[in-house]
């Protein structure tokens, strides 16, 4: 009965951790929700604020390729113009500052050659993305970066 006990203990101090650990720099940014609610979170918001152009972009699309090849199809059929973005990256970072996460994730990174610009990505509603230009480029072809991070904010739902 005492082994039961401790092996219990043992699970849920486990579970505990493995859960406040989520969304942190230990975890590798984690999300902490599965990824439907953190989809409905993130499809409620485009909703009220987005075009329905926009609509398709409101999904946790982590994979780098999965994630570029949908913005560039949206972007393409007009139905959803590069003004829309920061909206929909507010939608995707539901109004938290995720700059680390994305820092984290190389986003900063100087090997991309626009020094820390993409990071404004990451916390749409503090710093802002304001008007893009052409060297914003290589922040839309790493789109999928705040979206990871902005779902890894997410704690719970």
């Amino acid at each position: 009965m005492k082994f039961i006990v401790i092996f219990l203990l043992t699970i849920a101090t486990t579970l505990s951790l493995a859960k406040t650990e989520c969304g942190t720099i230990e975890s590798d940014y984690a999300p902490c929700i599965e990824k439907e609610k953190a989809d409905r979170l993130f499809q409620n918001c485009c909703k009220m604020y987005a075009p329905e152009g926009c609509l398709p972009l409101c999904e946790y699309i982590t994979d780098e390729f999965t994630s570029r090849s949908l913005i560039i199809e949206v972007l393409k059929s007009k139905k959803c113009s590069l003004k829309h973005i920061s909206t929909v990256l507010f939608c995707a970072s539901q109004n938290q500052d995720n700059r680390k996460c994305c820092e984290h994730l190389k986003l900063g990174d100087p090997t991309l050659g626009v020094g820390k610009r993409c990071l404004r990505f990451c916390d749409p509603s503090g710093e802002g993305i304001g008007a893009l230009s052409k060297s914003d480029l290589t922040c839309i072809y790493n789109f999928n970066i705040p979206l990871y991070c902005g779902m890894s904010s997410i704690k719970e739902y």
